[in-house]
């Protein structure tokens, strides 16, 4: 297995909800790496990478990503494409600051990430996640 992709499966290894490691995720970045959130824009840099981890961890404390396939470049660039999946169990922010309530309901959503890796540690992490798909899932009413 390539060093950037071992690097990258740390990442998601410290991510796992059952499992969470916030030091640590934040530990396999630089110093001023960042997390990038596609769907929504929303961008946090250095030891703040750990904020977006912080706020699934109430509403889905059965957070997990099902890697499907991971795909290496020369350059230190890793993509990984992935399923977000976990249960609804407390109040989820959403864009526009409206809050969706705990439901119950479980998601399974696509997704890709993009990764810089410089030097064994992640510059850059770029997550392409279907939000609409997402929310979606949680709002559906039941038939």
């Amino acid at each position: 297995m390539p060093a950037n992709e071992e690097i990258v499966r740390e990442v998601y290894a410290a991510a796992e909800a059952s499992k969470l490691d916030l030091d640590k995720f934040v530990s396999l970045f630089v110093d001023d790496g960042y997390f990038l959130d596609m769907a929504s824009g929303m961008r946090w840099t250095g030891a703040d990478v750990r904020q977006p981890l912080e706020g699934l961890e109430k509403p889905f404390p059965d957070f997990h990503r099902e890697l499907l396939n991971v795909h290496c470049a020369a350059d230190g660039v890793v993509v990984v494409e992935l399923r977000l999946q976990g249960t609804h169990r407390g109040d989820f922010p959403i864009p526009g600051g409206g809050v969706l309530p705990a439901s119950g309901k479980t998601f399974d959503v696509p997704c890709c990430d993009v990764f810089v890796v410089e030097n064994g540690k992640v510059k850059a992490f770029h997550c392409y996640n279907m939000r609409s798909a997402w929310i979606e899932q949680l709002t559906a009413s039941d038939h």
